[in-house]
């Protein structure tokens, strides 16, 4: 059997991950949300399966629960041995993650496919100003960083939502294989 391929969706806070991922999983059977852990009560990370305590976050990580783990903004997150599982077992799933887990991903899982959502800036700004991300500076400041952690390899996919959600839904759904099409590992 083939081996599941891992996406990884990243991109600023605003550019649509959370709804994209939603269309992938809505449209596309084949594709599952990755088991996710994070130790914060309340995560927007909309691919989250469990939230539990920092304390037994860091439990779990000792006992070696996770094969992927990582911190970003004061909150650690944790992709379960069970994403190994059914990636070995044919199953591809998504998660959306921050642009440095690409590489420790990549290290660690035969097929992955890295996926950036990103908008322009006058949209991104729009969108962060209507969710009352911050103050103009705050924002400023998040528009900025976020470009620094734009991913430059040609293996990840760039997908646009400044036209709208839906043609970045397209344009995203067009990056992944048919489910038949699934990538052999390296």
């Amino acid at each position: 059997m083939a081996y599941g391929t891992l996406y990884l969706i990243a991109g600023p806070v605003g550019s649509g991950k959370q709804a994209l991922v939603d269309a992938v999983i809505e449209n596309r059977p084949d594709i599952r949300r990755a088991p996710l852990i994070v130790s914060a009560q309340n995560s927007a990370n909309g691919c989250v399966v469990g939230s539990i305590s920092p304390e037994r976050f860091l439990y779990l990580m000792r006992r070696d629960t996770f094969a992927l783990q990582w911190d970003a903004e004061g909150i650690r997150y944790g992709l379960t041995h069970d994403a190994t599982r059914q990636l070995r077992d044919g199953q591809s799933l998504i998660v959306y993650c921050d642009t440095f887990v690409i590489e420790k991903a990549r290290a660690l899982y035969p097929n992955v496919g890295a996926v950036y959502i990103t908008a322009r800036m006058d949209v991104l700004r729009r969108r962060l100003a209507s969710m009352a991300y911050g103050s103009d500076a705050e924002i400023d400041m998040h528009l900025a960083q976020s470009d620094r952690f734009r991913p430059r390899d040609a293996e990840t996919v760039m997908v646009d939502t400044s036209d709208s959600i839906a043609a970045g839904a397209r344009t995203l759904m067009n990056a992944f294989p048919a489910a038949q099409d699934e990538m052999r590992p390296k």
